[in-house]
């Protein structure tokens, strides 16, 4: 089915996005706070990257701690508007029947996808904050290990869900 010919309904939010949503501003608020109050104790360099062993080999100012919140917010308000638009994705097998399940499906996986990516900025946020007050090394590859099956894990559940939407 063309761009053109594709139906744009209107449809709910489901309570799946809904929480999301809530838990995902939520917990984004409480970081930027805690990070406001952790502010001042900082140290003026603060490690910018990491190696392999997940020891830093990179350093900048203190500021640094604010760069992956800020992409994480930029990234959540630009998938949340994304969101808004579920008839311009792409689809296999869209049709007038299934276009409302598969709208939803699709909505959903963005707004799981937002939530990842959103928790993931967070948590490198966190991971420098924690190297400036502890001086050791982190788990190194692993959390982006972790990041990267959960993300490509949920999206293919979502597309094989959406073969399921026939």
């Amino acid at each position: 089915m063309e761009l053109k010919e594709r139906p744009k309904i209107a449809i709910k939010k489901t309570r799946v996005e809904i929480v999301l949503d809530i838990t995902t501003f939520m917990l984004f608020f409480i970081f930027t706070l805690y990070f406001t109050q952790q502010w001042m104790t900082l140290p003026n360099e603060l490690p910018i990257h990491f190696n392999m062993k997940g020891e830093p080999d990179g350093w900048g100012g203190k500021w640094v701690v604010w760069i992956p919140l800020i992409i994480g917010l930029i990234l959540w308000i630009g998938l949340s508007i994304l969101e808004k638009y579920p008839h311009t994705y792409n689809y296999l097998n869209l049709n007038l029947d299934n276009a409302e399940r598969q709208y939803t499906n699709a909505r959903i996986m963005v707004n799981v996808m937002k939530a990842e990516i959103t928790l993931f900025f967070m948590y490198i946020s966190w991971m420098i904050l924690g190297f400036s007050s502890e001086k050791e090394a982190n788990n190194g590859w692993l959390p982006i290990v972790i990041f990267i099956i959960v993300l490509f894990g949920s999206i293919a559940f979502f597309i094989y869900r959406s073969f399921k939407l026939k």
